[in-house]
């Protein structure tokens, strides 16, 4: 992955992307329960991963 310096240098090549990942997991830090992981089970966990993107895209729709 190229740093972001790499990215303002080389604009004919396909530029870093990971801000984007950046921002989504700055979201993600929000939901408190997703932040400290009270669940015991990777299946209610991947539920409240799925419950709190589906959160943050409602709130960028509306």
């Amino acid at each position: 992955m190229r740093s972001r310096g790499e990215e303002v240098r080389d604009r004919w090549r396909t530029p870093a992307r990971r801000w984007v990942v950046e921002r989504t997991f700055a979201w993600l830090k929000s939901f408190r329960s997703l932040r400290t992981r009270y669940c015991c089970y990777l299946v209610n966990f991947m539920g409240l991963l799925y419950l709190a993107l589906a959160c943050i895209l409602w709130r960028k729709l509306v």
